[in-house]
């Protein structure tokens, strides 16, 4: 969505990957602008808000989740946006079209803060980015972060750490105006980018079993605590292969797979959804930032002990090298020497090695195993000892 937003995606129609005209000619009736107020799970009924009511005999909850509104004054004023879902991204196309805005500001330096301060400067809006963090996308490493703020700095986008939002209010030199504890911000345009919150109200009132991080409680299969009902999506939980425990991660590639095995499931191909090692990546300007597996804090959390190797490599062959960087941290077990995540970071290459790191922590491989992996060499790609090698073995001094 940041994307269409940005001009990059010029038609919104291809973010729809099928319309209810599309669903209704493979037999699906799809209700639109119609809530669901209440689950009886025991009768297996549905209340709606158009006042009609569903029965049924299996029940697929993928109610996602929403989009952090801050609780603040003036958060509900006209140019205060948050962006979860394509309505979101419409709207606030539409009032960046008709506004002819000049100054955005957005609450939050995570991934849609990130990408969202690319779109804004593709249009040409002057852009501040504020968090209550010490600095933006938090997860990676203070290293990799502040080659994030220079990439910002590069593309005249100002970044206010440690600052938090008081209130928003109409402006007098701008149309609004944010009220933060380091001072006031003019804004024609405002986007809260704090993160979501699970929607899983409905599953509660119907007595469905809550995970640990709030979120439904679902198996392998996906099928929730009552008989008949599955959950998918950003609702639920999903097992972390990695930290070896259920947890949160609300990703739309995973939502995918977990749709598709609830749908298999329920049609008599029994399949398992295997879950995740925790592969995320964003772009913001010309900096590639990916992340895979667990951060030395959370690997400290499940109870492992955490090493770490960062190295600055190269994304190409040196005799090809015209003075790019590739930013490459690795996380292992002292104790079995496992992999235990991966940060990259670089103006290309760094998604080619999160996969890379991906598919190694899915294989549960060793640090040793991966400072030797075959990795396909070629100067256009990397250097005979790929940067991955390199802080493999990096890591392996110190285990």
């Amino acid at each position: 969505m940041p994307y269409y937003i940005g001009d990059v995606i010029k038609d919104y129609k291809k973010l729809v990957i099928r319309t209810p005209e599309d669903f209704q000619k493979n037999g699906i009736n799809v209700k639109i602008k119609t809530r669901v107020e209440d689950i009886d799970s025991q009768k297996g009924l549905l209340r709606l808000s158009d006042a009609s009511s569903l029965s049924f005999d299996i029940l697929v909850m993928a109610t996602g989740a929403d989009a952090v509104r801050l609780d603040i004054p003036g958060a509900d004023l006209n140019g205060v946006f948050v962006l979860r879902n394509l309505t979101d991204a419409l709207r606030l196309k539409s009032y960046l079209n008709e506004k002819a805005c000049g100054q955005a500001v957005i609450i939050g330096g995570g991934y849609i803060g990130m990408e969202m301060c690319e779109a804004m400067r593709n249009l040409g809006i002057q852009t501040t980015v504020i968090d209550v963090l010490p600095r933006p996308a938090i997860r990676w490493d203070a290293e990799f972060a502040q080659l994030i703020l220079e990439e910002l700095g590069k593309n005249n986008v100002i970044f206010h750490p440690e600052t938090k939002p008081l209130a928003i209010a109409k402006g007098k030199k701008s149309r609004l105006v944010l009220k933060t504890d380091k001072g006031d911000l003019d804004a024609d345009v405002i986007l809260m980018g704090v993160g979501t919150r699970r929607n899983a109200t409905l599953a509660k009132a119907a007595g469905l079993e809550m995970g640990e991080s709030g979120a439904i409680k679902v198996d392998f299969r996906q099928r929730t605590s009552h008989e008949g009902i599955y959950a998918v999506g950003d609702c639920c939980e999903v097992f972390h292969k990695v930290a070896g425990r259920w947890s949160y991660f609300p990703l739309g590639d995973v939502a995918n797979k977990q749709g598709r095995v609830a749908g298999q499931n329920i049609g008599g191909h029994p399949v398992e959804f295997p879950g995740v090692v925790g592969a995320q990546s964003f772009k913001v300007f010309n900096l590639e930032v990916g992340d895979t597996g667990l951060t030395e804090e959370e690997a400290l959390a499940y109870g492992f002990q955490p090493a770490s190797a960062m190295i600055w490599g190269l994304p190409i062959g040196r005799p090809m090298a015209k003075g790019e960087k590739l930013g490459v941290k690795l996380i292992a077990d002292k104790t079995k020497g496992r992999l235990l995540g991966g940060q990259c970071i670089g103006e290309k290459g760094a998604i080619q090695r999160i996969v890379g790191l991906s598919v190694a922590l899915w294989s549960g491989l060793a640090i040793e195993e991966v400072g030797y992996l075959d990795l396909p060499y070629a100067p256009p790609f990397g250097g005979a000892w790929d940067a991955i090698h390199v802080a493999a073995q990096e890591l392996m001094k110190k285990m």
